[in-house]
């Protein structure tokens, strides 16, 4: 797999969704397929095709992967400019030797590696707030039928 780059950079006058959607037809593969393949939802996999939703880091690297294709590659001459700027490349002439190229490609590599995670962490963080959320909604309820009962029972044992 090659190296990628995308999700942050500035949305290109080529949409992403619209160049996987093409790159999936031309390999052959229905929605369905895609989603099976990439383990995202075949409705998620609509929705990153039409432009409804920016994917995220990880989608977007399990795509690529299924569809082999470089999808820093896809980005328009824009976003390559954000990128070299990023890493501080300067192509006059587009001339680079080979030491510069390993050198690009290992930044990528980290800051692919950096991205992905930055991203679990997002998502593992959102469950553990919804987690947390959900804990201390079953805890509320519990306190609260408790003192609903001892209410009660306080009622029934004062009117006695």
């Amino acid at each position: 797999m090659n190296s990628f780059c995308f999700s942050f950079v500035e949305k290109a006058s080529m949409n992403i969704g619209i160049v996987i959607k093409e790159i999936r037809k031309q390999k052959g593969l229905t929605q369905l397929d895609l989603s099976e393949k990439t383990k995202i939802s075949e409705r998620t996999i609509q929705r990153i095709e039409k432009d409804a939703v920016e994917p995220s880091l990880y989608s977007l690297k399990q795509i690529s992967e299924i569809l082999e294709v470089d999808l820093l590659k896809i980005k328009n001459k824009n976003s390559m400019t954000f990128i070299n700027k990023l890493l501080g490349i300067n192509l006059k002439d587009n001339i680079m030797t080979t030491e510069e190229k390993v050198d690009i490609e290992e930044r990528l590599r980290k800051i692919e590696s950096h991205l992905v995670s930055i991203d679990r962490t997002y998502k593992w963080n959102r469950k553990t707030v919804k987690g947390v959320l959900f804990a201390t909604g079953i805890i509320t309820v519990c306190i609260l039928g408790a003192w609903i009962i001892w209410m009660l029972i306080n009622m029934y044992t004062t009117s006695i």
